[in-house]
């Protein structure tokens, strides 16, 4: 039964049956008009029926008259009456309720006389003591906050141990005492209150520990110690002490229910003491006791919440250390969570948050930022903003990250300056602006608000240009860095994002004060030398390099180039940003001309090798370092393709020393690349569904996950003896090996400079060969030669047609000046350092061109101007590799026998006829025995791409006569739109024979592929160094040979080709009898200069016999 002395809960109970007891108790008071116990026991009542209302309605008239009939149940019995403490204590109530209400202290004042005075008549022993013992300790919490003496709470305390005492085996002892002790701790920061706090929740839970309330006590003191320690972040013996105190709850035999609760808030609290101190044993076990809990509670609460810490706890461990599966499996996590059936609407509000957060993550981390996933974090948030009501504390945050996220959306490589690109940033601003405006000065979350409208304001700034929005992110920058301050919070971010700021002032004022102020900002930030922030390192140093540039003072270069130095060795910020900064190391030290230069772009092309290759090896031919100039023009060209190769690698040796090792690693290549060639599924923006964007997630996982086991898998590899460089990128001593058939010539054009690499022999030093007379302006004059090779196009895709866009004055003009500029400032000085002389049979020669060179044909390289003058076809053979490693593959064999399979496809659906490739079957039928012809394209066997595939596998020779398409590719894009290049294919009756098909086939013996189509060759412009064609293509996908085209031909001149080339192939010493009835595949390119020749024998155009080109051996 529950005392008399207890505060009743307010019981919400409908109005008219709260009138109903009033009535009732009214009419029996007139009954008992008298004084005496009847009367007081009536008046207590109605009184407390009097104040229910009071609670229901908010009706002052109710409370006033409930005090008064309080008061005079006092008067209805004498004052040594039993009765007269409990009448005390609902008097004290009562005037508690109105103190509420009113905040007029001097009802406070009387409701805790009221409870001193049921105290003091209580005998001692008195069953109800303990609960007057709690109103007066109530009474006292309720003055303190009022008034802030700590008296009070000192008393209250010493109550709160008598109460303890009266009642020693009761939890609400326990849970009082300690209540009391975490106020008081909380208001004066003594350690002891701390630790008796922690100890009497931990008494409690020991007396009980089955006991549901104790445990949830125990999780809500250490969730109560956990929000203290984030609101000041001051003394972590707060965090240690909840920690501890939730250690000692686990090792009790509590109820799985309780387990789960305890494992999953303890994990919380490791996750921020990781979050601080990055100790990586928190961040597994916290991880742990999360999987723990949702593999082991059937509760789904305890799953939501186990689930929404496993998330952060993942995602805090890629952030520390870079472990992409982490972030993968949290948002794989949230996908599943979100689209579960089980989940309401309002508990995906959190998980739609952190979802996106951690997509913000992925993409932010990414050297090769993904778009896709900005894209579905807008999505994620607007969808959370649809659920988040305008009242609700929630909508803030949601808005705030979606303010975010739209302004990434704008900054993100694309279209800049598009309508629907601005359109990201008008709609951030207005966004974050409602957040900043509608949110008071004190309000928990404005700094955060008002940090994000600093961001959305500097890329307003970024798009205008305008002063006053760059001074309107300064100003909120320093707002920022205020509350800070005023929270007695970390202002390094603060001072960071403020000097960075004041940074972009300087670039657009250039005022030597705004740069020395950013300065002063960021030491201030970095108080000690040896500081290792990443964020104000990397700054620091930006902005040293800047000052140096004012300055020329060399403590200041030498400043700028440490600090570089060690923000790019951080290992605990991302490989991204790490290479974002060795690119600006790279810059400003190659500016300079410092010795750390070569150093700087070696750590770039190590983090990422695409982009800086040529640039790094003009700093090593700048140095004299010519085979290292090499190495970096391998390792950084071709990217793409070079990674494709590495899951074509031979394990033979390996798999003498280890063979279940060498499995593994064929298995995951053969895996990777097998599910490399998939299309993944695209969740768009006009159409979003979590369920799709889950599958989508999955599949790409997927990917992330078989190569993560290939770069374990090799790390295994490369700690075996002998295996150390196994698959590394190679050293000079390796590439040598490529000129074992002849010389390679590297050309590498920068902005600073052009060279010649030229590699003679295998073991032989490089020949570095300066090309002085190539200029800037050679650039400008060979630019009108590629525009017009690049006009000679067809008016439909593909086709093989010569015609022309525009009219253009003497194209054969422009031709012979530029094939004569070429061969005056590149071929010739090559030509001469070879000490190469004309002949009828010319040795081979190898091209490897970077930069500007890599659309130019070399090959073709002459003065055609005059009579009798010198081209290159006089002195070589030439042949094109894309990189090195193509080369260091096997020669093409020779056969005993061998099949030929021949596509053609003189009309296509969409495409212009190409009638003369039936007359270039017959000429390649009057070569070729009936024996070892396979032909498509004929009446009888159509070229259909199925029945194509299925021959290729036997096929030495493919020679397709058709139209071709091919997709150019950016490396920095989304990630299946970076597999594009793969989308190139040849057009054949019943649609597109792709190239990622040819390349899932076991290709064993196929020498050579003859693409007598148009533009095979032709480069991307905007990617000079990845050799994104469809030629290429086919040599990486495992042809040793390939004869492509730069752009159109003209259609007669396919069959003419390629009899002349296929005679010769099937020749014996070099006679046109085609006797032979095995061809020498390595006489390729030989064969394709014999082809050449005749044709220009013709005194054709220029313009139709230089886009022929061979490739590979």
């Amino acid at each position: 039964m529950a005392s008399t002395h207890c505060c009743p809960s307010p019981h919400r109970s409908a109005l008219a049956c709260i009138n109903a007891v009033i009535r009732k108790k009214s009419v029996a008071l007139k009954k008992h008009p008298h004084p005496g116990q009847k009367r007081a026991w009536l008046l207590k009542e109605l009184g407390s029926a009097l104040r229910d209302r009071f609670d229901e309605t908010e009706d002052l008239l109710d409370i006033d008259t409930a005090i008064e009939v309080h008061r005079q149940s006092l008067t209805a019995v004498e004052s040594n009456h039993p009765l007269r403490p409990s009448l005390l204590s609902h008097y004290g109530f009562a005037l508690r309720d109105r103190f509420d209400h009113s905040e007029n202290l001097r009802d406070l004042e009387d409701a805790l006389s009221q409870h001193r005075h049921a105290l003091e008549l209580l005998p001692a022993g008195d069953p109800d003591q303990w609960d007057v013992l709690s109103n007066v300790c109530d009474a006292l919490q309720r003055r303190f906050l009022a008034v802030g003496d700590g008296s009070d709470l000192d008393e209250a305390v010493v109550l709160g141990r008598k109460a303890l005492q009266l009642r020693s085996k009761s939890r609400d002892s326990y849970q009082l005492l300690g209540e009391l002790l975490l106020q008081r701790f909380q208001a004066s920061r003594q350690q002891r209150d701390l630790d008796e706090v922690v100890e009497v929740h931990q008494q409690c839970l020991d007396l009980r520990p089955d006991d549901p309330e104790s445990v949830r006590s125990v999780n809500a003191l250490a969730a109560n110690l956990l929000r203290i320690f984030l609101e000041t972040e001051e003394d972590h013996l707060i965090l240690e002490k909840a920690i501890s105190l939730l250690r000692h709850a686990r090792d009790l035999p509590l109820r799985p229910s309780g387990a789960s609760l305890v494992d999953v808030n303890l994990a919380v609290c490791l996750r921020t003491r990781y979050q601080r101190l990055a100790t990586r044993h928190d961040a597994e076990e916290a991880e742990m006791l999360c999987r723990e809990s949702l593999r082991r509670s059937e509760s789904s609460e305890v799953r939501r919440v186990a689930l929404e810490n496993l998330v952060p706890v993942l995602i805090y461990q890629f952030e520390t250390s870079g472990q992409s599966p982490k972030l993968d499996e949290a948002i794989s996590l949230l996908y599943a969570h979100i689209s579960s059936t089980d989940v309401d609407d309002r508990q995906k509000i959190l998980p739609l948050r952190v979802l996106a957060n951690a997509l913000h993550v992925r993409y932010s981390s990414s050297a090769l930022s993904n778009a896709k996933d900005l894209d579905e974090a807008i999505l994620l948030l607007r969808k959370a903003m649809l659920l988040s009501p305008l009242t609700s504390p929630n909508r803030y945050p949601v808005s705030s990250g979606l303010a975010l996220t739209l302004s990434k959306r704008f900054h993100h490589p694309g279209l800049k300056g598009s309508d629907r690109e601005v359109s990201f940033l008008d709609e951030a601003i207005q966004l974050q602006s409602e957040v900043v405006s509608t949110m008071g000065n004190s309000h928990k979350d404005r700094r955060e608000a008002v940090n994000v409208l600093a961001h959305v304001m500097e890329e307003k700034y970024n798009l205008s240009r305008k002063l006053e929005d760059l001074d309107a992110a300064i100003a909120l920058r320093r707002e920022v860095l205020s509350i800070a301050r005023l929270q007695h919070r970390d202002p390094s971010d603060p001072l960071d994002d403020l000097a960075h700021t004041l940074q972009k002032k300087y670039d657009h004022y250039h005022s030597p004060e705004d740069l020395k102020s950013a300065i002063s900002i960021c030491r201030e930030a970095r108080p000690e030398p040896n500081n290792s922030n990443f964020m104000t390192v990397s700054l620091l140093a930006k902005l040293l390099s800047k000052q140096y540039d004012l300055t020329k003072q060399p403590d200041d270069l030498r400043e700028a180039m440490e600090a570089f130095a060690a923000a790019v060795a951080n290992e605990s910020e991302s490989v991204a940003q790490r290479f974002f900064v060795a690119q600006q190391w790279a810059h400003w030290a190659d500016k300079h001309g410092h010795e750390s230069a070569l150093e700087a772009y070696g750590a770039a092309i190590g983090f990422l090798p695409n982009g800086l290759a040529r640039e790094a090896a003009a700093v090593a031919i700048r140095e004299g370092k010519f085979e290292r100039a090499v190495e970096l023009l391998e390792e950084g060209r071709a990217v793409f393709w070079s990674q494709a190769l590495q899951l074509r690698t031979s394990f033979d040796d390996l798999r003498d020393k280890a063979p279940e090792l060498a499995d593994q690693l064929q298995m995951i290549s053969q895996r990777l690349e097998r599910d490399s060639y998939r299309g993944v599924d695209k969740v768009t923006m006009v159409s979003y569904d979590v369920a799709l964007a889950a599958v989508s997630e999955t599949q790409s996982r997927h990917l992330r996950l078989l190569g993560d086991e290939w770069l374990t898998c090799l790390q295994k590899v490369r700690h075996m003896e002998g295996f150390e460089g196994f698959l590394l990128p190679k050293t000079y001593a390796d590439l040598c090996r490529v000129a074992a058939h002849g010389p390679v010539v590297i050309l590498n054009a920068t902005d600073s400079r052009f060279d010649a690499l030229i590699i003679k022999a295998p073991g032989t030093e490089v020949l570095h060969v300066p090309l002085t007379r190539f200029s800037l302006d050679s650039q400008r004059q060979l630019a009108k030669m590629q525009a017009l090779c690049r006009d000679a196009c067809p008016l439909s895709r593909g086709d093989r047609g010569m015609r022309w866009k525009d009219k253009v004055k003497s194209p054969e003009t422009i031709m012979k000046e530029g094939l004569a500029k070429l061969w005056e400032t590149v071929v010739e000085p090559i030509i001469r350092a070879l000490d190469l002389k004309r002949s009828t049979s010319p040795p081979r020669l190898w091209w490897c061109p970077t930069g500007s060179f890599s659309s130019l044909p070399i090959h073709a390289a002459g003065r055609y101007d005059i009579p009798e003058g010198e081209s290159v076809s006089d002195y070589v053979v030439s042949s094109y590799i894309p990189t090195l490693t193509t080369l260091l593959r096997d020669a093409p064999p020779k056969v005993d026998s061998f099949k030929m399979l021949v596509a053609i496809q003189p009309n296509s659906k969409g495409y212009r006829p190409i009638p003369n490739t039936e007359i270039e079957l017959q000429k390649i039928e009057n070569i070729v025995g009936n024996h070892a012809l396979v032909r498509y394209g004929c009446p009888e066997t159509p070229a259909l791409v199925s029945s194509v595939l299925s021959e290729i596998p036997s096929a030495t020779i493919l020679h397709f006569a058709c139209h071709g398409i091919q997709d150019s590719v950016d490396l920095f894009v989304d990630e299946q739109d970076r597999r594009s290049a793969l989308n190139s294919a040849l057009i054949l009756e019943d649609g597109p024979l792709n190239v990622t098909e040819i390349m899932k086939l076991s290709l064993t013996n196929e020498s050579l592929v003859f693409l007598s189509a148009c533009q095979t060759a032709m480069g991307d412009q905007s990617l000079p160094d990845e050799s994104m064609h469809l030629a290429a293509t086919m040599l990486f996908a495992g042809f040793r040979g390939v004869v492509g085209t730069l752009w159109s031909i003209d259609d007669k001149d396919g069959p003419k080709v390629a009899d002349t080339f296929y005679r010769h192939l099937f020749s014996s010493g070099g006679e046109n009898s085609g006797s032979q009835t095995t061809p020498d595949t390595a006489e390729a390119a030989r064969a394709l200069h014999i082809a050449v020749s005749k044709l220009r024998e013709e005194r054709c155009s220029l313009l139709r016999w230089v886009p022929f080109i061979h490739l590979g051996f």
